[in-house]
């Protein structure tokens, strides 16, 4: 039985969004995961059929790093991988796939001037120079590291609720990408009352305590009886627990928000600043997303705003609320009064992997959208039939830029899928 390693140096929403790569690999031999040593209890109830391999990725503790790692790398060495997917273009992780067969590295690899991406890892992150364009998830971005990934439909279940009643994301770990607490409680509230008075259930870390104290302080009286403040108070086996089984997770683009969609618990996710959900947000149907859409959208996270985050505007206005209950009712986008600056999406899949369909709002970009997703197919060998258009087909001009942006003359020299 060939032997799969998945190297995934990332943070919780990154371990979670590896999940189709996994499962395509779980179906074809032994697999052996290595994340940070913080991740393995999640790890270990996502990926029970996965070998774990602890790294010590962000500690300060340098020589015990060092130890661990080359323990680490002592096992590596006795293994005889058939392949290894590098998920992170970072020198930490790609250092360690100096061990391996360059050929046998799918992803990144070392390379004479740093890592180096792989053709398919090159031409889809060629999409970032356009990023309002981006129609490619996360997740398919690191499933196709390997040849013909299980279907979509097979990584996450179809979102259903599950009785347990209305969880709340308190914030993200980038405050720009997060709802003000006055705002978030005011969505809170209309929630709470259009599901008929449910538990309300408050996630998040030990850092957002004084935010769950803020929240309650603004929900009126009547409802502090069904809040449970959870913050600080759960390890990651428990929040898996504390998720399962919600009627609907309220949140920013946070790990808390792709562990839901991993569970079947439908999102209602709001996307902001650098946060795009395009390219994060919720795999699988049954999810809404709720993203800004005004010309300095999507941003860099790393650079700071020169706008005082105007994309926040759209969401502080009156008639948000009551636009989200005519969402999740299902309304006619004639009856989603959403405002401007403002669109909504229901997540969906087709051949590639997840898409967006556009419920309310404008898209400006859907043909250039399209045609990036049906060149990116095409690479892949899916047929553009097989693709969904996100409400338009494009034209011939967004074909050949789709065409211009994502190719170049070198991927003509390079056989398709050789090295994912």
């Amino acid at each position: 039985m060939p032997r799969f390693l998945v190297i995934q140096s990332a943070r919780l929403g990154d371990l979670v969004q590896t999940r189709r790569l996994l499962l395509t690999l779980a179906e074809r031999g032994e697999t052996h995961l290595a994340v940070d040593t913080g991740l393995v209890p999640l790890a270990r109830v996502l990926y029970p059929f996965a070998r774990l391999h602890a790294l010590p990725l962000y500690t300060r503790d340098a020589a015990t790093a060092a130890r661990q790692i080359d323990d680490v790398l002592r096992i590596w060495r006795d293994l005889d991988f058939a392949a290894v997917y590098n998920c992170n273009f970072s020198s930490a992780g790609t250092s360690l796939c100096r061990l391996f067969v360059p050929e046998r590295v799918h992803g990144y690899r070392p390379g004479s001037g740093g890592p180096e991406r792989s053709p398919w890892a090159r031409r889809a992150f060629r999409l970032t120079e356009h990023r309002a364009c981006g129609s490619l998830n996360l997740v398919d971005y690191w499933g196709h590291f390997a040849s013909d990934p299980i279907a979509p439909e097979r990584v996450n279940p179809p979102a259903s609720g599950g009785g347990a009643g209305l969880g709340v994301v308190l914030a993200g770990r980038e405050s720009r990408r997060s709802l003000p607490v006055p705002l978030l409680a005011r969505i809170v509230r209309t929630l709470h009352d259009f599901m008929g008075g449910p538990r309300v259930c408050l996630l998040g870390s030990a850092q957002e305590r004084p935010v769950a104290r803020r929240l309650l302080r603004e929900l009126p009286a009547r409802m502090l009886g069904n809040v449970e403040d959870l913050s600080g108070k759960t390890d990651l086996p428990a929040l898996v627990e504390a998720v399962r089984g919600l009627d609907r997770l309220v949140t920013p683009d946070t790990g808390i928000m792709h562990l839901a969609a991993a569970l079947g618990v439908p999102v209602l996710a709001f996307f902001l600043s650098s946060a795009y959900a395009h390219e994060t947000g919720p795999y699988g149907i049954g999810h809404t997303v709720v993203q800004a859409d005004i010309p300095c959208v999507p941003c860099l996270e790393s650079a700071p705003c020169q706008f005082d985050v105007r994309c926040l505007r759209p969401f502080e206005e009156e008639r948000l609320p009551g636009a989200l209950v005519a969402l999740l009712e299902g309304g006619r986008p004639a009856d989603i009064r959403l405002p401007d600056g403002l669109q909504a999406w229901a997540s969906g899949l087709d051949a590639l992997g997840g898409i967006l369909k556009l419920t309310a709002g404008r898209d400006a970009q859907a043909s250039l959208r399209c045609a990036a997703r049906r060149e990116l197919a095409a690479w892949l060998g899916i047929s553009a039939a097989d693709i969904a258009g996100e409400g338009s087909s494009p034209d011939a001009v967004a074909e050949e830029t789709a065409r211009r942006w994502l190719r170049a003359d070198s991927d003509w020299m390079l056989p398709s899928r050789r090295y994912s």
